[in-house]
């Protein structure tokens, strides 16, 4: 039989009826050496390392994240915010709020929070807001170690129930979930003492954003939590409030948004977990940790704290070897099983990614997608609750790489949602004894 040097996709044809057909039907017709043998491998040889993602970049996103968590797996993740806040006019006077002004509140409204506990729906922190020193680069883009001078005084420091799904009454109406933290009188007097502004611009010369941090009130509590928050909410920003002449209370609200800047600082430390290695690694894409062995895990999580990488070292052998005379692939696919040691330790699979998102390198050494991300609804890399696994479609990715298109079968592997969650999750590595990561390629010949 003629051996293809290029793969070929076959389109399953499917045939629906209400009565069953003889499977044999028709097959006398067809000449033996004509016949297509629908084959299945999954034995490669592959290879997992996990790295630490150096340089996530987390400046100008709508979603955000603030807190504190611990665990075993993962070590210890702090994330903190770095924002402008800006005008919700084109102009002010501050002088009209000198007479009137009753208090000045920040408030971040809640998406969700992430917890080891996922019963657990609130909790008490720290929370600390602090005046920036330093302006933000209006050019630049900031990552996950980006930082600004900032007075070391807080503005604000109180302890606060982190509650993410209790609404909140305020002048006798309810409105969703949201952090409030009033900002004190000193700094209502700031802001109204600081006279009339011609534009945001100005007005952000004069108030360079704000430090916000969230952190456990002792080293006693129990992993910490991560809120989770929507910039751009209605509910997010500082209100000034103040009574008009009525004696009603008004306020004037300031915003985040498109026109102020804001970023996530992320902090590690991942001595005394399963990342330990990390500690005193360079902490970059060429810093791995093997999972190779009968018992390697593979650990991804988001906001920067672990990645992985997969490489394929005998798909080209396969391919060439004549021995295997393939005429086409119906379907490549990879097949990542979640560890059940995992999943028992933190009891169920609610803070697991939604999706793992696979990557390449192209030709400049950046990380792009493969060409079958977002093509296949079906294995998208979704969790699979039926299989505990995740599943990714990796037909084109392979076919590019055997006709030559890329240069690399290597696939980088990263949760989806990577600076707006805390999500984490432990997989099987290539070598597991029981359940390993595979690729299972079915093909004819």
């Amino acid at each position: 039989m003629f051996r293809l040097k290029y793969l070929l996709f076959l389109i399953p044809l499917f045939l629906i009826s209400c009565v069953d057909e003889d499977p044999m039907l028709g097959m006398g017709l067809v000449d033996d050496t004509d016949k297509l043998n629908v084959n299945k491998y999954d034995n490669f040889d592959i290879k997992a390392f996990v790295f630490h993602e150096d340089s996530l970049k987390t400046s100008d996103y709508r979603y955000m994240t603030l807190g504190s968590y611990y665990d075993n797996q993962f070590g210890l993740v702090k994330t903190s915010i770095y924002s402008q806040v800006s005008l919700s006019s084109s102009t002010i006077d501050f002088n009209y709020y000198k007479d009137n002004s009753d208090s000045i509140v920040l408030a971040l409204s809640y998406t969700g929070a992430f917890t080891r506990d996922t019963s657990i729906k609130t909790m008490e922190m720290k929370v600390e807001v602090f005046e920036l020193t330093e302006s933000f680069d209006d050019s630049a883009t900031y990552y996950k170690k980006s930082s600004l001078q900032y007075n070391s005084t807080p503005i604000a420091s109180q302890t606060i129930t982190i509650s993410p799904k209790d609404s909140v009454l305020i002048n006798g109406g309810k409105l969703p979930a949201h952090l409030r933290v009033n900002l004190g009188n000193d700094f209502l007097q700031k802001i109204i003492n600081a006279g009339s502004f011609s534009s945001n611009k100005s007005f952000l010369e004069f108030f360079r954003g704000f430090y916000i941090k969230l952190t456990p009130t002792s080293n006693t509590d129990a992993n910490g939590i991560i809120a989770y928050f929507d910039m751009y909410s209605s509910n997010s920003g500082m209100m000034l409030y103040y009574k008009d002449n009525a004696g009603r209370t008004q306020k004037y609200n300031f915003v985040f948004d498109q026109t102020s800047r804001r970023f996530t600082h992320i902090d590690y430390n991942f001595s005394s977990s399963e990342l330990t290695q990390f500690a005193s690694k360079r902490k970059s894409i060429t810093d791995t940790l093997d999972c190779n062995s009968e018992t390697g895990k593979i650990h991804l999580a988001t906001l920067g704290i672990s990645a992985a990488k997969l490489n394929i070292n005998d798909l080209m052998q396969w391919y060439n070897d004549s021995t295997q005379s393939i005429g086409g692939f119906n379907q490549a696919m990879l097949i990542l099983p979640v560890n059940e040691d995992y999943i028992t330790s933190v009891g169920g699979t609610q803070n697991i990614p939604s999706k793992i998102i696979c990557y390449r390198k192209d030709d400049s050494g950046n990380l792009v997608y493969i060409h079958d991300a977002f093509t296949a609804e079906q294995f998208m890399g979704t969790y699979d609750k039926a299989s505990n696994s995740y599943k990714m479609r990796i037909t084109s990715h392979l076919q590019n790489y055997l006709n030559g298109n890329v240069k690399s079968s290597d696939i980088y592997l990263m949760p989806d949602s990577r600076t707006s969650t805390a999500n984490r999750v432990v997989l099987n590595g290539p070598k597991h004894s029981t359940k390993p990561a595979k690729i299972e390629i079915i093909y004819t010949r």
